[in-house]
């Protein structure tokens, strides 16, 4: 692969174009693969200090870098006095000096240019890497969209900002039928550095998830017009949440809910039919657990130390119990009683 200048140039101007990086960044990445690829075809610089230049014009200058010294402890990054002088008469002590090495011919072999390739990848990467977890990393907890690509047995490859993420299935909201090109939510639990990577931790199936949902939902959240006491879930089943108002003719029920349920409808749509309950905060335990198993209607709770037992009627029993038990589990996490129907 011949190096010529306009080759050169065309291959800075294209990976600027391409990738929107700095000229001067992508410059000192090409400077670093003809280095590689030079050093694969002139392994007697192996070890040395090379330092390569391009010009304006794109021409390529390759250099010895040593360094004057007036004793030689590595002969292949060193240069006594005497000779630096040879070279340039006013050298001086610890002062670097520069030695053309560029070969007649500046064109590099296949294996030479395949290295030049790597190392600008590799570099490119690295650089893409770094603005994607700047980008990212102050964004935890927060809500990112992103864009089905494809479906593996047990895990959803992502589209967040034009990097692929893997939602993985403890992040997935179970039985969830997630379909190529459809637009998602999840919410950024962390990122984090790893071995050369960065690794995007990202879910559907938590607490934060639903919370975060409703803050984009209802501004009053943010204004502390009304605040979430406690969530409780079982992912893909059913969801309760304790909410209190700190307004007194503010409704906190009404005001998650929304006009018209328009609020809770948004949320049940990102939800894929996941049910949603919204209860509001009683400091008094049998009310609360009487709201809590809402819809069903109570005849009489008696409490004995951490265990309610709740008396009702046959046909309000299930309704209480809910489908697959998740409205008295749910009702029991929330209020810290073990729930007895009876």
């Amino acid at each position: 692969m011949k190096l010529d200048g306009k080759s050169i140039q065309a291959a800075i101007m294209q990976l600027v174009d391409d990738y929107k990086f700095d000229p001067y960044q992508v410059l000192e990445i090409v400077k670093a693969g003809i280095k590689s690829g030079f050093k694969k075809d002139f392994a007697q610089y192996k070890k040395s200090e090379i330092l390569v230049n391009i010009e304006d014009d794109g021409t390529v200058k390759i250099y010895k870098e040593l360094e004057v010294s007036e004793e030689i402890e590595d002969e292949e990054k060193q240069v006594t006095v005497k000779e630096a002088k040879k070279i340039r008469k006013d050298a001086e002590v610890w002062e670097q000096l520069l030695i053309d090495v560029t070969p007649e011919t500046m064109e590099l072999s296949r294996i030479a240019a395949q290295s030049a390739a790597q190392t600008i990848k590799q570099s490119l990467k690295a650089i893409e890497r770094e603005r994607f977890y700047e980008k990212f990393q102050n964004k935890q907890w927060e809500l990112l969209k992103a864009r089905v690509i494809r479906v593996h047995a047990d895990s959803v490859i992502l589209d967040i900002e034009g990097t692929a993420v893997v939602l993985q299935p403890d992040g997935q909201i179970p039985n969830r039928m997630y379909e190529p090109g459809e637009e998602i939510f999840v919410l950024l639990k962390q990122i984090s550095k790893d071995q050369g990577s960065i690794v995007l931790e990202i879910t559907q199936s938590t607490t934060e998830y639903i919370e975060a949902i409703l803050r984009k939902i209802v501004p009053e959240l943010e204004e502390w017009i009304i605040t979430i006491e406690k969530i409780v879930r079982i992912p893909g089943k059913r969801t309760k949440i304790v909410v209190a108002s700190h307004e007194e003719k503010v409704d906190p029920v009404g005001v998650m809910v929304g006009s018209r349920g328009d609020r809770i409808n948004t949320v049940l749509s990102l939800l894929d039919g996941e049910k949603l309950d919204f209860i509001e905060q009683t400091e008094d335990p049998l009310q609360l657990i009487r709201n809590c198993l809402k819809p069903a209607h109570i005849d009489h709770i008696e409490i004995q130390d951490h265990k309610a037992i709740v008396t009702i009627e046959e046909s309000q029993k299930a309704l209480a119990i809910g489908k697959w038990a998740s409205n008295v589990k749910l009702a029991s996490q929330l209020t810290g009683y073990q729930i007895e129907i009876i």
